[in-house]
């Protein structure tokens, strides 16, 4: 698909408010809502826009434990054993595959300190794990402006 500069800039709006309506965003860029509405729907349909999402504040819900689990898989561990059981792990919002020391890094939020240790000691027998408690989120998440 062929992107050009009003295209980018509906991406632009969709960052910042997600839920803006087509007419808003047309009045932005200078497009009527059915063009912003038929941008959009290409834009979906060529994989760019993957979705939209409700961000959860999970700390307001009693999901006070926000923690990092890195995991270096033992050798001789397959992968896709490791990626089926993180699929039944409640609390788990992320997990991203990396190089470096480190396989896997978990994104979770869990209620407490003693689910931690039951995820913990179910992922042991998958490698080397190392528990990062996260203190504060400085950037959650920020848009990137596309041109």
């Amino acid at each position: 698909m062929q992107l050009d500069k009003l295209h980018y800039a509906i991406l632009n709006e969709l960052q910042l408010k997600a839920r803006a309506s087509n007419a808003e965003i047309g009045r932005k860029i200078g497009l009527t809502a059915p063009a912003v509405a038929e941008r959009i729907k290409k834009l979906e349909e060529a994989g760019i826009i993957k979705g939209y999402a409700v961000v959860v504040e999970y700390t307001e819900l009693q999901y006070t434990q926000n923690v990092l689990i890195a995991i270096k898989l033992h050798p001789n561990i397959m992968i896709m054993s490791f990626l089926k059981e993180t699929q039944e792990i409640e609390g788990i919002v992320k997990m991203v595959h990396t190089t470096g020391d480190n396989c896997f890094f978990l994104h979770m939020f869990v209620k407490s300190t003693q689910e931690i240790t039951l995820v913990l000691d179910r992922l042991s027998k998958f490698g080397r794990t190392t528990t990062y408690s996260i203190l504060s989120v400085p950037i959650d998440h920020k848009p990137i402006t596309l041109k």
